[in-house]
């Protein structure tokens, strides 16, 4: 479980944002003057994080006489959750609706360190479990807030359909009509710790976008390693090989670059964690040929998302690897 400390914090991409939110249900007059209570006058680097006890402070402060514990939900009703928006952010690193989801849970540290999340599923659902960090498990109106953020999210990435949402408080019986009404699916209240749940069918199923450029996930893996404080090369290589895979650029060089180490120190730090960048190459391409394959993707769209030239290149390393063509493999996979 994350624990919250006096470090704790969120980027200053989350602020802004939940301050353009913020801007549809509060009055500017009030918003600017809390604003300038909290940020001052000095600046302030676009990378600098807000701990988040000012920020928790700065909202309490906004909804203060206002006697709305949905402001905040309200106010993130107001954000973008176009499909074709989410096509653009980080998340379109990936090509599958799980691996979006995937890219969410892994980034959510670089967004806030007010809760982890993590996609839980078995034959018959799927559950977003938001776990809050110990300390601010009271904080329901950011909570709640994130989660209906998180549904809305789901539902932009191709989710048809959320069996329900659960928030881990009983607000007034008064005002609980009002959550049912914000939010997009049934509400069920007092659980140990938020959630949502939906139907695991489509988890596998394609996106409909382009791929991102891939500086976009390598900036998030950079922030999360300075944040982590210890760093996994192993993972962030396993991050980046599919996107870079797509673009033809699957090499050591330019992976290192995009971390922002040298190669010889990248192929250094890989081998501490027992690896070579040539073996994490390919155990990632067989593992993206199974998945591609199962998706229903041709033979020759599945070469050239590995990033090989030509689609013998593909047959002669999935024989390899699997011991029968492509072909055999879609008719009769092995376990």
């Amino acid at each position: 479980m994350l624990e919250a400390t006096p470090e704790s914090s969120v980027s200053r991409e989350h602020f802004l944002t939940t301050v353009k939110g913020l801007r549809h249900v509060v009055d500017p007059t009030t918003l600017e003057a809390s604003l300038s209570t909290m940020i001052g006058t000095r600046p302030h680097s676009a990378s600098a994080r807000i701990p988040l006890k000012r920020l928790l402070e700065f909202q309490t402060v906004i909804a203060e006489g206002r006697d709305d514990p949905l402001l905040l939900a309200k106010a993130y009703s107001h954000l973008n959750y176009d499909p074709g928006f989410m096509g653009r952010t980080f998340l379109a690193g990936a090509l599958s609706l799980d691996e979006a989801i995937s890219l969410l849970c892994r980034y959510m540290k670089v967004n806030s360190d007010l809760c982890t999340i993590k996609l839980q599923t078995n034959p018959d659902s799927a559950t977003l479990r938001i776990t809050p960090a110990t300390g601010y498990s009271g904080a329901h109106e950011q909570l709640d807030a994130m989660v209906y953020s998180f549904s809305r999210i789901l539902l932009a990435l191709g989710i048809q359909s959320i069996d329900f949402i659960r928030l881990n408080h009983v607000p007034p019986l008064a005002i609980q009509d009002q959550y049912h009404h914000l939010f997009p699916a049934p509400v069920h209240f007092g659980g140990s710790e938020p959630a949502i749940q939906f139907s695991p069918e489509q988890l596998n199923r394609p996106l409909d976008w382009d791929a991102c450029p891939v500086e976009k996930l390598a900036k998030r893996e950079r922030r999360l390693k300075q944040l982590q404080g210890q760093s996994n090369w192993l993972e962030s290589v396993e991050i980046l090989i599919p996107a870079l895979s797509r673009r033809g650029e699957a090499h050591i060089d330019r992976c290192a670059n995009l971390l922002a180490v040298s190669p010889r120190s990248l192929q250094r730090h890989i081998r501490a964690e027992g690896s070579t960048f040539r073996v994490i190459l390919d155990q990632s391409r067989r593992k993206l040929a199974r998945n591609y394959l199962a998706r229903g993707y041709a033979n020759e769209v599945t070469a050239s998302l590995l990033g090989y030239r030509q689609t013998a290149q593909f047959y002669r390393a999935f024989r390899e690897w699997f011991g029968c063509s492509p072909s055999e493999y879609q008719h009769s996979p092995p376990p």
